[in-house]
């Protein structure tokens, strides 16, 4: 049986094991060395791992994916969108409960936790793939026969029992991360797990610290000449009581103690253990570092400026949205073209173009400069833009170029007057003296 990509043996004479035994084993496995069990389905109590991943999530969620035909005319790559190709629709529903939305957010997220994405490929008698079903990770795993040949295997229990399965490559979409092995991916979370369980111990630590009143424990001592208390059932039970009056919204109330009973000593917290802010400032900058995101996507702005804030911002989506967007169009072309489709040139794109976009004024500007240069038109601004294009009549299709005649170069605006002026002569005025 395998769980979060480790293999877990259970057999017949086991039977006598309770299953809260079996829970403390399967803990025993996953715990850190803080004392807190981290998984895949589990780092998202990490705030700075749920950061990571509604950031990159949410950017997958709103970039258009399109299928195009590859074609080159006169030595130069052209594009041809491809809206009905069967690729392009099943990408637009890909099964009957998972918006493709919904879709995008799922399987991000699968494979920042996981290191791996699988879905099954759903086929009709013939034809195209009509859905693509989820596989869950942590009930799905790679291996290699003895002739090198990859199996996909997946682990279910239900009500009748365990119940295994086996795939071929070609019935599965597999998108992975970097692997050790090179067919199975690894888990981000899995291989830095010590630093995500010590981010939520220190969390755990000042919920409870600051749930007490942030008060250091009290001590009480026997006055000089006190018997204490007769027995010990009422010395638990003036314990219990005091914790239930001062306690919480009891704290900082005045205490009297009772006849006998004095406060001692209170126990302090030193600074340099009290001191967990840094602590989990750290954490968020360790955690931020193995996923590649910028610290101030999860919430770490000590050092951030205006300006590297805007530029860390373009790095995160140049360096960790571009290359995933990389892993999932390889693997879908791999997967999901058929071998006449790679053949005719069909390939399978994101469209960042949205959420690569700058503020207005720069993103305008460089549109400006390309315009000016004879790259785009009217129209490709206006399509850039979200805006409808206007006729051929009104130039939406024409293209400017440096010095064209009747178009200044530097503005697009016809050119001014250039006639001389009329400017009296000398002898004019010298005739009229």
């Amino acid at each position: 049986m395998n769980i979060f990509g480790r293999e877990l043996t259970w057999r017949k004479k086991s039977a006598d094991v309770t299953i809260d035994q079996l829970i403390n084993r399967l803990d025993a496995i996953y715990e850190t060395a803080s004392g807190v069990n981290i998984t895949p389905d589990t780092c998202e109590q990490s705030p700075t791992v749920k950061a990571i991943i509604t950031a990159i999530t949410r950017r997958f969620s709103v970039m258009p994916v399109h299928v195009y035909l590859s074609t080159k005319s006169e030595g130069r790559a052209a594009k041809e969108l491809q809206p009905n190709h069967p690729v392009a629709r099943l990408l637009g529903r890909p099964n009957e409960w998972q918006t493709k939305t919904s879709y995008w957010m799922d399987s991000v997220s699968w494979l920042l936790r996981y290191g791996n994405y699988y879905a099954h490929k759903a086929r009709g008698v013939t034809g195209p793939i009509q859905m693509l079903t989820p596989l869950h990770p942590g009930q799905t795993r790679v291996e290699q026969d003895d002739n090198l040949n990859i199996l996909f295997k997946t682990v279910r229990g239900g009500t009748t029992g365990v119940s295994t399965r086996t795939y071929a490559p070609k019935e599965v979409h597999h998108v992975r991360l970097t692997a050790r092995n090179g067919y199975m991916g690894d888990s981000p979370v899995m291989d830095v797990r010590e630093a995500i369980a010590l981010e939520i111990a220190a969390e755990k630590f000042g919920a409870s610290y600051f749930g007490g009143g942030a008060m250091p424990g009290i001590v009480f001592e026997y006055a000089e000449g006190s018997m204490g208390f007769p027995t010990d059932a009422e010395r638990w039970a003036f314990l219990d009581a005091f914790h239930a009056r001062y306690s919480q919204q009891g704290r900082f109330k005045a205490i009297f103690p009772p006849k006998g009973v004095k406060l001692g000593t209170p126990i302090a917290i030193e600074n340099d253990k009290a001191q967990f802010l840094q602590l989990r400032q750290l954490q968020r900058t360790i955690i931020a570092g193995a996923f590649g995101v910028p610290p101030h996507l999860v919430g770490d702005l000590s050092k951030g400026t205006f300006n590297n804030v805007e530029h860390q911002g373009i790095e995160f989506k140049t360096n960790v949205i571009l290359p995933l967007t990389r892993i999932f169009e390889a693997a879908m072309e791999r997967d999901l073209l058929t071998q006449e489709d790679r053949g005719a040139g069909i390939i399978i794109r994101f469209n960042p173009d949205g959420d690569l976009r700058g503020d207005f004024l720069s993103r305008q500007q460089g549109l400006n400069v390309q315009r000016n240069a004879g790259v785009i038109s009217a129209n490709d601004w206006r399509e850039h833009e979200g805006m409808n294009p206007i006729s051929e009549e009104d130039g939406g299709d024409e293209y400017w170029r440096q010095g064209q005649s009747g178009q200044s170069a530097e503005t697009g605006d016809p050119p001014a007057d250039t006639e001389e002026p009329d400017i009296p002569r000398q002898e004019d005025n010298d005739s009229e003296a």
